[in-house]
């Protein structure tokens, strides 16, 4: 039995990736030139393919490798630029999935979760651009379902040790695409070291919630000892990261290389007319026009950077069912997902960024989708609001295919893209 669900949840993984991959390959030769931050990192993925050089030094190198790999096999034009951000892209779909898969441990809800993301407008965008964020994400989202997955008192040593293990290489991996990608690693630590204070303290299990789905319970990570966490998420994914480097320099200018990016990084002060704070995003305030190009024949192609509106404001307000879920029924579920969105919103408050841009949101807009599943979990137990799910899926559905010919650079009139302008901070 279980190895049939096994064969059904990869093979669902497989046509998820497939069926987005196509989706995304559809109209890439749009927009034409370079797509907003292109024009930093696919010039540093040639230099990497021509001299070796990491000529972007101010990001780790992982990101730009990537997407040198996909212009040496399509060549220096706009499917060269983007191919690997839509293989990237296709596993952040199938990551969300299996990442619902093991917070709610029901393929229906982690399928439904598949549909919402791939709705929610940011995975469109993202997966159809050549950017770092794009493998940021996709790397985190495996980690954080490897992460919870190992979330069970019931899991095996050795099973707990491969979910961990493989979580601090999917962490090393997003922190060389991105150094943002330390938040999760932060947060995973942080959660760890919380969980040993609580048992430490001698703080029984919940009653509320069943064994398994309890968001507490001492049992937790059997097997794992204080060597066993120092390698997962200390030795692993310093040594994944660290090993990005080694080809633009020696072992001993390691230290050097994450200096200067730490500096480079500082002086990132110049104003730029789409930046934003980190206030704005969670109310979409302040949206990116990633492109906005004329044509002949009084024609333009868009591409607006823009989570699904019906999605972004109603997944705040399932933020709270999250809260209720840890608070009053102590289940893991609401309580991961609160945590993931915390740490990946409000870091923004702490990091020492002078400029920052709406983009920098996509990981805590794709968690919402998690708790807007949650959410529907909750109300599941009230007959009357078992298929509300299906009609909030449509609804989603509709939205983005209202915005898709300005997510996806179709033709429109110039004056034709205020139609989808609600607010004038959009323009």
């Amino acid at each position: 039995m279980r190895t049939r669900v096994f064969s059904q949840v990869w093979a669902t993984c497989l046509i998820l990736y497939f069926l987005s991959q196509i989706l995304f390959l559809v109209n890439i030769q749009f927009p034409p030139t370079h797509n907003f931050d292109e024009f930093h990192y696919v010039p540093a993925a040639k230099e990497l393919l021509a001299t070796g050089t990491n000529r972007n030094w101010e990001h780790p190198p992982l990101g730009k490798e990537i997407l040198a790999l996909g212009i040496a096999l399509w060549g220096d034009r706009p499917i060269g630029w983007r191919f690997m951000s839509t293989v990237f892209g296709a596993l952040t779909l199938v990551g969300m999935y299996l990442w619902a898969l093991a917070l709610f441990r029901r393929r229906n809800v982690a399928l439904w979760v598949a549909a919402l993301t791939f709705f929610n407008h940011l995975l469109y965008v993202q997966a159809r651009i050549g950017m770092l964020d794009t493998f940021l994400f996709a790397f985190l989202v495996w980690a954080l379902a490897a992460f919870t997955a190992a979330w069970d008192p019931d899991s095996s040593p050795n099973r707990t040790k491969f979910l961990l293990y493989g979580t601090g290489i999917l962490l090393g991996l997003a922190t060389a695409a991105k150094w943002s990608g330390v938040v999760a690693w932060a947060a995973c630590i942080g959660l760890v070291a919380g969980i040993y204070v609580l048992k430490y303290l001698g703080i029984s299990a919940s009653t509320r919630a069943s064994r398994g789905n309890a968001w507490y319970d001492p049992g937790l990570w059997p097997g794992m000892r204080l060597q066993h966490w120092l390698l997962a998420f200390l030795v692993i994914p310093v040594v994944v990261y660290l090993v990005t480097f080694l080809p633009f320099g020696a072992p001993g200018e390691l230290l050097s290389m994450q200096k200067r990016m730490w500096e480079g990084q500082l002086r990132v002060v110049t104003p730029h007319p789409y930046m934003s704070n980190w206030w704005d995003w969670a109310i979409l305030k302040r949206p990116i026009w990633y492109a906005f190009d004329r044509e002949p024949g009084d024609w333009v192609r868009g591409v607006l950077l823009l989570g699904n509106p019906f999605v972004m404001w109603t997944g705040l307000l399932a933020l709270v069912g999250c809260i209720y879920g840890w608070l009053r029924k102590q289940e893991r579920a609401g309580f991961l997902i609160l945590a993931f969105y915390v740490a990946f919103y409000f870091s923004w408050i702490f990091i020492p960024r002078k400029i920052s841009f709406y983009y920098y949101y996509y990981p805590a807009g794709m968690v919402l989708g998690l708790a807007l599943a949650y959410c529907f979990e909750l109300l599941g137990n009230f007959p009357r609001f078992r298929n509300l799910r299906y009609v909030y899926l449509g609804i989603a559905a509709g939205v983005f295919f209202y915005f898709f010919p300005i997510l996806a650079a179709l033709r429109i009139r110039p004056e034709a893209f205020r139609n989808w302008m609600w607010f004038s901070s959009w323009i």
